[in-house]
C-alpha cells in the first residue's frame, strides 16, 4: 500500500503529522506533497523542522493568489506527481485550496481520498472555505468525521454512511504528543517577558476580519475595550496577511499589543496553555484551546467546530466588543480553573484512521486478476508495447510479449522492467507473478495479435521493415479470421499494405490500426485514460478490436477507416510541431527586434483565442520531429509541414551558437573551455533520449572544440563524461545551458554563466 500525504499550511503539518509519523512506525510507504501555500520560513518549513517530520517529497510552490489561480496551479502541479506515485489513496486534512485541487486531481485519476476533518460546516458560503470542504468531502471515499455532528452533516447530505467514519481529530493527537517537548524546550514565556494566566492571546487573518478597514478597526475596538477593562498584555502572532493589510491601510497599533512575529508550534502550544484567554478566527486553535482548557473568544459569527462552543470551551461574537467583553466577564470572574468534555479526540486518532484504511483498502496491485481465457501476442516489448502487455494482462488476457532481445525477455520473464516508467514495474511483478504475462523470442499461434515494434525515419520517410518483418512472422502462424492490430505509428496506407502481404501469403486477416497516443513518464496512464481511435475495413474487425482495448482503456473509443486512423496521430504531433515552429520562428524575430519573447508569448496569450507555445533548444522524441515526415513523404502538398521541420531541425545549432557567444566572439577564445549541458533526455523526468535536441547541440560544441560534460539525473550515460551534481557540473563549467527542464533545474541556483532555453 501507498499514501499520498497533501498539506498546504501550518495547520495541515501539524495536523497531518501524527499520521506521517504512523505511517512511518507501521512501515506504510507514503509521500508527502506540499503545495507551499503559506510560502514565508516562518508560516511553513520551520515546522517541518520542529516537529522533526521528513522534508516533503515534493514542493510545489504554489505561493499566494487568488482562489481561483491558487487552485487551479496546484492542480497543474500536483496531477503528474500522483501519476507518477500511483497512491492507493490520498489524505487531505481540512479546508483549503490545496485540500480542495489535491482531492480533484486524485478523483479525475480514480485514486481514492479520504477527508481529515471531514462534515465540517460554518453554514457561511462567503468563506471560500466552506466550499472547499463541501466538494472535497462529496469526492471522498473516506471521510473521516471529527464527531457525531459531522457524522449527522455528512449523512444528511446523502453521503453513504458506508464511507464515514467518527474518528476525532488528529488535532488531538499531535497536541498531546508535543505537550511535554514545549513545555521542557520552549522559552517564549521568559523571552516575551510574561508569566503565567498574565496575557491574553489573539490570532486573526480571516479576510472578512483584516482585509476591509472597518472590519479590522472594529477588531481593534473590541481589543481596546478587552484592554481597558483588564489590563492584561495581548500578544499577538501576526500573520503575514494580516501584517500587510495594516500597513496597506495605514493602521497604527496601539502599545499593549505585543506583536510578534509568526513562532514555532512548540511555542506556540506553551502561549495557548498559560493564556488567561485566547482571541482567535482560527477553526484549529478553537480546537487546540478546547483541549488545553483555556477559554476561547471566537471572532466570527458562525463556526465549523460547533463543539467547542457545546461544552462552554467557546463563544461566537464576531467583533462586537460588548459580547467579547461579557464572555471574557463570565469565564475571568471564577479564575483560571476551568474544565469541560473533550470532544476532539483521546490523541490516537491517527492509529484508528491508518486501521480503518489498511483494512479497508485493497492495494490494486495485490488484486487478483480475473481470466478472459483468450490469447493475445503484443510483438515488441518497447516503450509502448511492454506497458500495453502488461494491462491487457491485467485485464485477463493470456499475454505472450515477443522482442528478438533475449536479455529483454529474460527480465520480463524475472518480473523485471528494463526501462524506466512510473508505475511499470509494480505491474510487471503483478502481471507476470500470477501468470498473465510471459516474453518469448518467437510469436505463438494466439487469437490476437498486437504490432507495437519501432518505426524508424530514413531519409524523412517511415522505415516499415521493421512492421512488415512483424507482419510477414505473424503469418507464419496465423489463421484465417484472427486480428492483427498494428500501434506502431506508421505513415498512411502502411496498414492496406500489410493486408495485402497477409492476402499474398493466403490468409484471410483482418488488419486493424490503433495509434498510440502516450508520453514516457505518463505512458500508463495516458493508456489508460486518453481516448482511442479504432480504424479497420470492416464493422467487425472494429468492433473485436473495441472489445480488446474496451478492457482497459477508460477513454472514449471512435471508430473510423484504416487510412483515417494512420492520419489521426501524424496529424495530432504536426500540429504540435508547426506550433513550436512558429514559437522557435517568433523567438529570432523578437531578438531582432530586441523585446523579450517570453513577455510578448505571455500577454498574447491574454487573449481567450491565442495559445502561443513557448520556444526551446528543439523538439525530440520518437514523434514529433518524426510524424511531420511520414504525414507528406507520399505527397506533394505540405509546404508549411515541411518548412516548420527545418525552422525546428535549426533550433539546436542556434541555440548552441548562443551558448558559445557566452565565451568569447572568436574560435581562438573557445580554446579550452568548458560547456555543460543541463539536460539530456527529450523531455522532463524521463530517461528517453531519442531524438533529443541535446544531441545536434552537443555535435555542435564539439565542432566548436570546447570540451563537453553534461548532468542528468535520469540519463546515466551518454556521449560525453558525466557530473554526478549540479553543484560539480557548475563548479566544472564555464558556462552552462538548461536543454530540458527536468524538475530539478526548476529553481537553478548557480555562478556559472548559464543559457536557459526554456525560460
Amino acid at each position: 500500500m501507498k499514501i499520498g500525504i497533501i498539506i498546504g499550511t501550518r495547520p495541515e503539518i501539524i495536523k497531518m503529522a501524527p499520521v506521517i509519523r504512523e505511517c512511518k512506525k507501521r512501515g506504510i510507504a507514503y509521500f508527502i506533497i506540499h503545495s507551499n501555500q503559506h510560502y514565508s520560513e516562518e508560516m511553513d518549513s520551520i515546522f517541518f523542522k520542529e516537529l522533526q517530520l521528513p522534508a516533503p517529497d515534493y514542493n510545489l510552490g504554489v505561493g499566494s493568489g487568488l482562489h481561483s489561480n491558487q487552485t487551479g496551479n496546484i492542480l497543474i502541479e500536483m496531477e503528474p506527481i500522483l501519476l507518477q506515485e500511483k497512491p492507493d489513496v490520498v489524505l487531505v486534512q481540512g479546508d483549503t485550496n490545496t485540500v480542495l485541487a489535491g482531492a480533484l486531481a486524485a478523483s479525475k485519476l480514480g485514486i481514492k481520498i479520504g477527508h481529515i476533518e471531514a462534515g465540517l460546516r460554518s453554514y457561511d458560503r462567503t468563506m471560500p472555505e466552506e466550499t472547499n470542504r463541501i466538494l472535497t468531502d462529496h469526492m471522498s471515499e473516506y471521510l473521516f468525521a471529527v464527531g457525531p455532528n459531522q457524522h449527522a452533516i455528512l449523512a444528511k447530505e446523502g453521503i453513504d454512511s458506508d464511507k464515514i467514519f467518527t474518528v476525532g481529530n488528529t488535532v488531538s493527537d499531535s497536541l498531546f504528543q508535543h505537550l511535554d517537548i514545549s513545555a521542557n524546550t520552549s522559552t517564549i514565556l521568559a523571552d516575551l517577558d510574561v508569566v503565567s494566566k498574565g496575557f491574553f492571546l489573539v490570532t486573526a487573518h480571516r479576510a472578512s476580519n483584516v482585509d476591509i478597514p472597518a472590519n479590522l478597526l472594529e477588531l481593534l475596538a473590541l481589543f481596546d475595550k478587552l484592554h481597558a477593562k483588564y489590563t492584561e498584555t495581548i500578544i499577538w502572532p501576526i500573520h503575514p496577511r494580516t501584517q500587510a493589510k495594516l500597513k496597506e491601510f495605514s493602521i497604527e497599533l496601539p502599545k499593549y499589543l505585543k506583536l510578534i512575529p509568526p513562532i514555532g508550534y512548540l511555542d506556540f502550544i506553551q502561549l495557548q496553555k498559560h493564556a488567561k484567554l485566547i482571541l482567535t478566527d482560527s477553526g484549529g486553535i478553537q480546537e487546540e484551546a478546547c483541549l488545553l482548557g483555556v477559554p476561547c473568544i471566537t471572532l466570527r459569527e458562525n463556526t465549523e467546530r460547533p463543539e467547542a462552543v457545546e461544552v462552554g470551551a467557546s463563544v461566537l461574537v464576531g467583533r462586537d466588543a460588548d459580547k467579547a467583553l461579557a464572555a471574557a466577564d463570565n469565564w475571568l470572574a471564577g479564575g483560571n480553573n476551568h474544565s469541560w468534555d473533550n470532544p476532539f479526540g483521546d490523541g490516537h486518532v491517527a492509529e484508528l484512521i491508518l486501521d480503518i484504511i489498511t483494512n479497508t483498502v485493497p492495494s490494486t496491485l495485490d488484486q487478483k486478476i480475473i481470466a478472459k481465457n483468450e490469447t493475445l501476442s503484443v510483438i515488441g516489448m518497447g516503450y509502448m508495447g511492454l506497458p500495453i502487455a502488461s494491462l491487457l494482462a491485467e485485464a485477463g488476457y493470456q499475454v505472450t510479449g515477443v522482442d528478438l532481445n533475449s536479455d529483454k525477455v529474460a527480465a520480463i520473464n524475472a518480473a523485471q522492467c528494463p526501462f524506466d516508467e512510473a508505475g511499470l514495474p509494480e505491474l510487471i511483478n503483478k502481471v507476470v507473478s500470477q501468470g498473465f504475462l510471459k516474453a518469448s523470442t518467437d510469436i505463438p499461434s494466439s487469437e490476437t495479435y498486437l504490432v507495437a515494434v519501432p518505426t524508424p525515419h530514413i531519409d524523412s520517410r517511415c522505415d516499415r521493415s521493421y512492421v512488415f518483418s512483424a507482419v510477414d512472422a505473424i503469418a507464419k502462424i496465423a489463421k484465417n479470421g484472427q486480428t492483427v492490430i498494428i500501434e506502431s505509428t506508421i505513415s498512411p496506407q502502411t496498414s492496406l499494405a500489410a493486408a495485402q502481404r497477409f492476402a499474398d501469403a493466403g490468409l484471410t486477416i483482418d488488419v486493424v490500426h490503433c495509434p498510440e497516443r502516450a508520453i514516457p513518464g505518463q505512458t500508463l496512464h495516458e493508456l489508460v485514460y486518453n481516448d482511442r481511435i479504432i480504424g479497420a475495413a470492416n464493422a467487425k474487425a472494429q468492433q473485436k478490436a473495441k472489445t480488446v482495448y474496451q478492457s482497459f482503456v477508460k477513454g472514449e473509443i471512435f471508430l473510423t477507416d484504416l487510412t483515417t486512423a494512420e492520419c489521426i496521430k501524424l496529424v495530432e504531433n504536426t500540429s504540435r510541431d508547426v506550433g513550436i515552429a512558429f514559437a522557435n520562428e517568433l523567438s529570432q524575430i523578437c531578438t531582432e527586434l530586441e523585446v523579450d519573447v517570453y513577455e510578448v508569448i505571455r500577454l498574447a496569450n491574454r487573449h481567450p483565442r491565442v495559445n502561443v507555445l513557448t520556444p526551446g533548444p528543439g523538439v525530440g522524441g520518437h514523434c514529433i520531429p518524426i510524424d511531420p515526415w511520414f504525414l507528406v513523404e507520399n505527397t506533394k502538398a505540405g509546404e508549411l509541414v515541411r518548412l516548420a521541420r527545418d525552422i525546428n531541425d535549426k533550433r539546436p545549432g542556434i541555440v548552441a551558437a548562443q551558448a558559445l557567444a557566452l565565451l568569447g566572439d572568436t574560435s581562438a577564445s573557445l580554446i579550452g573551455k568548458k560547456i555543460g549541458i543541463l539536460g539530456v533526455a527529450y523531455k522532463a523526468n524521463v530517461d528517453d533520449c531519442r531524438e533529443s535536441p541535446a544531441d545536434a547541440i552537443f555535435e555542435h560544441f564539439k565542432r566548436a572544440g570546447v570540451e563537453v560534460n553534461y548532468h542528468d539525473p535520469f540519463v546515466p550515460s551518454w556521449h560525453c563524461d558525466r557530473q554526478a551534481t549540479i553543484a560539480d557540473i557548475d563548479h566544472w563549467a564555464d558556462v552552462l545551458i538548461l536543454v530540458t527542464d527536468h524538475e530539478c533545474y526548476n529553481n537553478l541556483n548557480v555562478t556559472s554563466r548559464l543559457l536557459n532555453t526554456r525560460a
